[in-house]
């Protein structure tokens, strides 16, 4: 009598057996790689938008001007909020209905550091800003005014008396400002900006 070779049943059942569980710790080592590459994306677009945040600072900062404005500052500094006017924001012969001159405003709405700005400097309470927002969950935004002496001679006075305060309206500018923005992600960041123009006096500009 001949026997035919072939799988019994239980072995069927014990490949079947181990390919599911192959199958299943397949499925989870992916799932483990795709819940990383989502974490490492979304916190790489999120420090973008840190890095975008804070060159858009820096350019403002960068291109700062001496002109007069609503309040009665050059660089008009509150808690959580920083305003000044800036150059640079080109009108080839003037085919816009806007100045040359652009207001900023950065303050913090929601936990969002927003940057607002107009289309002329001399805005009346009616004027709406346009709003653009840099970055989420910010829990502070500090700016602080700098002498030359804290610039470049920082380990020497590390504390700043008389320096920081809310609403400091003048028309001095500080030879550089020390920008610090808190986040939950990333804790604080701190930066210093040069003035081109600061640590001199002058009159408004008309």
């Amino acid at each position: 009598m001949t026997r035919n070779n072939g799988f019994t049943l239980v072995e069927v059942l014990v490949a079947v057996v181990v390919m599911a569980l192959i199958g299943l710790a397949s499925a989870a080592v992916i799932n483990t790689m795709m819940r990383a590459s989502e974490q490492s994306e979304e916190a790489l677009a999120e420090l973008e938008r840190l890095q975008f945040a804070m060159i858009s600072i820096e350019q403002d900062l960068r291109q700062l001007v001496k002109r007069d404005n609503v309040t009665r500052s050059y660089l008009f500094i509150d808690e959580n909020r920083l305003g000044l006017v800036r150059t640079g924001w080109l009108n080839p012969q003037g085919l816009f209905p806007r100045s040359e001159l652009q207001p900023v405003v950065y303050v913090i709405r929601d936990d969002v550091l927003v940057r607002e700005h107009f289309y002329y400097v001399d805005v009346s309470e009616s004027s709406e800003p346009i709003s653009r927002e840099l970055l989420t969950g910010v829990t502070a935004f500090q700016v602080t005014p700098l002498s030359s002496a804290d610039v470049f001679n920082t380990s020497k006075s590390p504390q700043r008396p008389g320096l920081r305060q809310q609403q400091l309206r003048t028309y001095r500018l500080p030879s550089a400002v020390e920008v610090s923005i808190s986040t939950g992600r990333w804790g604080t960041l701190t930066r210093v900006f040069l003035l081109a123009d600061g640590g001199t006096d002058a009159s408004p500009a008309p």
